[in-house]
């Protein structure tokens, strides 16, 4: 009986086994991989629809109004719209926005300095910008930044209308390299606002240059 019980333990281990479906060893880091890169940087999504903790703007209500916005929005559920006016009421201090993207995560930027863009998407209801008077920069946790302003060269096909416009601003403009800003680890992308407008702004990622040739 001993032998017959082995027998059949035996008999039923190989029958579970053949109908095991086989798995690659690298399968899990291939699909890694397979995700959207640049220079093996994934962390390309600034702003989709999230506007919880990692977004952050001044606290200066007749200056600055920022809110999520649900009708006007470019892609997914939600864009950003921002009402800013620095003049109010004799004059505001520093107005501005923050995103700690990826969870407030350092973020090397070191291997796609060259070869990636801030790509944002914007609207107006106002009369059309040929630029945002904006300044848009980098923070690392020491504090140290560094920026570049919204010019009428890096907003494609412009003005800015009340359709939708990108704007695309490489990242080599910045000149992170020789600037204080440890680009091995950004705390979060930055917006000042000076003068005063109306804009929605969706969809802020990095994305790849387009190819030159």
């Amino acid at each position: 009986m001993m032998r017959f019980g082995a027998f059949v333990f035996v008999v039923i281990i190989l029958t579970a086994c053949s109908s095991l479906k086989p798995t690659g060893l690298y399968e899990v880091t291939s699909q890694t991989q397979d995700e959207k890169n640049i220079n093996g940087f994934y962390q390309l999504n600034i702003f989709k629809d999230d506007f919880g903790t990692e977004v952050w703007y001044s606290k200066e209500a007749t200056c600055l109004n920022v809110n999520s916005e649900k009708q006007n929005v470019h892609s997914g559920n939600a864009a950003i719209h921002i009402k800013w006016n620095k003049q109010a009421e004799g004059g505001c201090p520093w107005l501005g926005l923050g995103i700690g993207w990826d969870g407030w995560t350092g973020k090397d930027l070191s291997q796609i300095t060259k070869e990636a863009a801030i790509s944002f998407w914007v609207k107006t209801n106002e009369k059309p910008y040929k630029q945002l008077p904006w300044a848009i920069g980098f923070e690392d946790f020491a504090g140290n930044q560094k920026w570049t302003g919204v010019t009428e060269d890096v907003v494609v096909n412009g003005p800015i209308t009340n359709n939708w416009t990108q704007v695309l601003i490489p990242l080599d403009r910045f000149q992170l390299p020789t600037s204080q800003v440890d680009m091995y680890s950004v705390k979060q992308l930055m917006f000042q606002f000076e003068s005063s407008g109306e804009v929605f702004i969706d969809q802020i990622e990095l994305i790849a240059l387009p190819s030159k040739s």
